[in-house]
């Protein structure tokens, strides 16, 4: 099972939280790592925090990564459209309203969709942002020599129209996509470029430029100061954010460090010199609880989740439902969730996660865990065990490979616990992992769309 670019997936997902975070809880007194100050759940304006970001960005602009630590940092350098808060929904960014079919922003056919942006928005050099930058970074994702962490949803579009102040764009696709409004969520993905910066630089020459890990020109609470690839990036308050006015961002600036290892992370939380991580191990769940100066948290809300996709090229993948059927039932998400996550997760069986509006489908049923029945659903299918306990049908055998990002302990698990539960109903998994920045890259984008199936 290869993931794909537009893979169709398997009735079964895991809605895991977008990983754990540690901070410092203020206490009233200077922090050890920046002098923070405040009571619990009080703003304070100024100072610095301090941030251990596990792994190196590859990019820090805009759809040009598909890695979590990138977004770490594009978070607070690029102003999204949308953004996503912590009770899972999404709100407006630089758009004035959300678009719904009630006020004209979406059409019936989910195929028009219509965004209005705030007026007297400007990049950190003092430019005009508008609906053109919005248009131009759609243009520049779906360019095949740019390589887009994510073009799904974009590729969709065939067309635009900008209206005569450059507030309000439309998008018109060729296909209904119910989730089109996630796909600008966040900074990730969902934050235009400028165009007046980037329009005379070749798609193909982007990564290689100096702003790649230094980007000159944002939209976001903060701006760039110090980019010391390897070792930190240093963050500073933007005056001409958009919020900027009303205060914030509160703090003054954001180191991040890049830090070589999870165990790295943890000696600095022991130690006090950081201010918060995320996207920590949860294999060392119980060492973080035992801090006493931090407070571990985590987000059952999370828009983003774990599945595993199918490789309809595949001819048994793709013609036999049953064996899909099979695979679904053997899948123990309980193991999953308890031994691979430590608790951190909870069950989803739709591949929206509760962000995604309109799309998301919370009364979606999962396939019950039952390898009995999935067995004997191969058996019916006349799909025989061999000697080796690999089921085989007319010269098909049901081994695959399975692949996913490199150098992850809980993905690691999850493979773990999916190859002995489809194990036990007589499929095997060969397991093949890549690099976070090879997997999300050339390995999903170098794939070709998966056939439909027709089940």
């Amino acid at each position: 099972m290869r993931k794909r670019p537009t893979p169709r997936p398997l009735l079964m997902a895991f809605s895991f939280f977008a990983g754990l975070l540690l901070v410092l809880a203020a206490c009233g007194a200077p922090s050890p790592g920046t002098g923070q100050t405040g009571s619990v759940g009080t703003p304070v304006k100024g100072g610095t925090w301090t941030d251990d970001l596990f792994e190196e960005p590859d990019s820090l602009l805009p759809n040009a990564s598909s890695e979590t630590f990138s977004n770490m940092v594009d978070q607070t350098l690029y102003a999204p459209l949308f953004y996503g808060d912590a009770s899972g929904h999404i709100n407006p960014g630089i758009v004035t309203q959300l678009p719904t079919q009630a006020n004209g922003g979406i059409s019936a056919d989910l195929k028009t969709w219509t965004f209005h942006l705030r007026p007297n928005l400007k990049w950190s050099d003092g430019m005009p942002l508008d609906a053109r930058d919005v248009d131009f970074s759609w243009r520049l994702w779906t360019n095949p020599k740019f390589p887009a962490g994510n073009s799904t949803g974009f590729n969709l579009i065939t067309s635009t129209d900008i209206s005569t102040d450059n507030l309000t764009i439309t998008f018109h696709l060729k296909q209904a996509f119910s989730p089109f409004l996630s796909v600008w969520t966040d900074a990730l993905y969902g934050s235009p470029l400028p165009m007046h910066h980037f329009q005379g630089v070749a798609p193909d020459k982007l990564l290689t430029s100096p702003d790649n890990l230094n980007p000159s020109v944002t939209s976001g609470p903060f701006m760039m100061k110090e980019s010391k690839p390897g070792d930190h990036y240093t963050v500073v308050r933007n005056p001409m954010y958009y919020r900027a006015a009303e205060g914030l961002p509160y703090l003054d600036s954001i180191v991040f460090r890049v830090v070589p290892s999870q165990d790295t992370i943890l000696k600095d939380l022991q130690a006090g010199t950081v201010d918060s991580s995320w996207f920590l191990d949860v294999t060392k769940t119980i060492a973080y609880q035992r801090l006493t100066n931090y407070q571990l948290t985590s987000n059952p809300n999370a828009s983003n989740f774990e599945a595993f996709y199918f490789d309809f090229h595949n001819p048994i993948l793709g013609k036999h439902l049953e064996v899909r059927q099979a695979m679904a039932m053997a899948v123990d998400h309980q193991a999953l969730i308890d031994t691979a996550r430590r608790g951190e997760a909870v069950p989803q069986c739709t591949d929206h996660g509760k962000a995604y509006v309109p799309g998301y489908q919370p009364d979606a049923s999962c396939p019950k865990f039952d390898p009995a029945a999935a067995n004997a659903l191969l058996d019916q299918n006349s799909w025989v065990k061999g000697a080796d306990g690999v089921r085989t049908k007319a010269g098909m055998r049901l081994e695959f490979n399975y692949s996913t990002t490199a150098n992850n302990l809980w993905r690691a698990d999850d493979e773990l616990i999916l190859q002995s539960n489809f194990k036990a109903i007589g499929i095997k998994l060969d397991i093949q992992n890549y690099p976070a920045s090879t997997f999300f890259g050339p390995f999903l984008n170098g794939g070709n769309p998966s056939p439909a199936t027709g089940g």
